[in-house]
């Protein structure tokens, strides 16, 4: 049995590249982060992540990849948490 190569982000998104998909995942309605982090971030780059990963890869698996690493971490909850920090610094609250 073939022992299965775990993946990070990292791995296959430069840090622009995933700062744009969080930007993306705060953005987005639900049930749609998926699709457009695939044709905006990971499908133009595909060449270069199957490269690096070793192996053809589907840019929406990637890219469901990603949205469970950002819900697994709580990735809205830090973006609403940076949103509410970054208003009380303004002196608005």
């Amino acid at each position: 049995m073939k022992e299965q190569k775990k993946v990070r982000i990292s791995d296959f998104l430069t840090p622009e590249e995933t700062i744009a998909a969080i930007r993306i995942y705060g953005e987005a309605r639900e049930g749609t982060f998926a699709k457009k982090c695939a044709d905006e971030i990971i499908t133009p780059v595909l060449p270069r992540i199957n490269k690096k990963l070793g192996q053809e890869n589907h840019a929406l698996f990637l890219a469901y990849m990603v949205e469970y690493v950002f819900i697994q971490t709580g990735v809205k909850k830090k973006l609403k948490q940076m949103e509410k920090n970054e208003y009380g610094r303004n002196g608005t609250e």
